[in-house]
């Protein structure tokens, strides 16, 4: 029978890839409006679960510890906070605008340990309306998906794949591309090229990744994700 993908979110896919992969140190990179599902975490499997929250009320309790916290947009200082600490899987759940989704990814990569994967959340959105650069009320995925193609796209050091369930999820871990993975990379080149030449335009952008985000996400079902079918090792 096939998976109900509705019902299969992104801490789903934390859990399971920390089952998989023996992860057993956990960090959860959101802002007081993302995120919300830290109490999901199966903390059995985890010897650590931290949260670093950005973009956040002072005053935000939602009754779970928050290890790094800060109000405005800048991290700075919370990474400091986290020093030389690595770890086996991070959440990506960003402010959904574009410096700051690739800024956390970035920062994030560097947090991982070899083998480790990143978690990014709001991959693929379900339309345009939701996929804007500039904050809207109601459903907002932003320009994240932008954010994480260009990451990837950026970094051909890692392996990567994207669920197709919870606006899409993002997997990226930190270790060398299969054979296959390269092959498939060098039949993309033309795509892949012709996407980064599109830079900040995002209307642009929206209509490109539209026309071909199956193969700029490397999208996959939950189906094969849960089967180990996703070339992640």
């Amino acid at each position: 029978m096939a998976s109900d993908s509705s019902a299969f979110g992104k801490m789903d896919i934390v859990n399971r890839l920390a089952a998989r992969f023996n992860y057993r140190r956990y960090l959860e990179l959101a802002t007081g409006t993302t995120g919300r599902q830290y109490r999901l975490i199966d903390r059995a499997r985890f010897a650590e679960c931290r949260r670093l929250l950005y973009n956040t009320r002072e005053d935000y309790d939602d009754g779970l510890s928050i290890d790094y916290r800060t109000t405005g947009f800048d991290i700075a200082a919370p990474l400091a906070a986290i020093g030389g600490a690595r770890f086996d899987i991070i959440l990506v759940d960003s402010y959904h605008g574009y410096a700051q989704s690739r800024r956390d990814l970035e920062a994030a990569f560097t947090l991982l340990t070899p083998g480790g994967v990143l978690v990014v959340h709001d991959c693929l959105p379900t339309s345009e309306a939701i996929a804007q650069p500039e904050f809207r009320d109601g459903e907002w995925c932003g320009v994240t998906y932008k954010a994480f193609i260009d990451f990837v796209v950026a970094h051909s050091e890692l392996r990567y794949v994207t669920v197709d369930t919870d606006f899409g999820c993002g997997i990226v871990r930190k270790a060398a591309p299969s054979r296959w993975a390269r092959i498939r990379r060098a039949l993309r080149r033309r795509r892949i090229a012709r996407w980064s030449a599109i830079g900040d335009d995002y209307a642009a952008a929206w209509r490109y990744f539209a026309a071909r985000h199956k193969s700029l996400l490397g999208l996959i079902g939950v189906d094969a994700f849960l089967g180990g079918r996703d070339g992640l090792g």
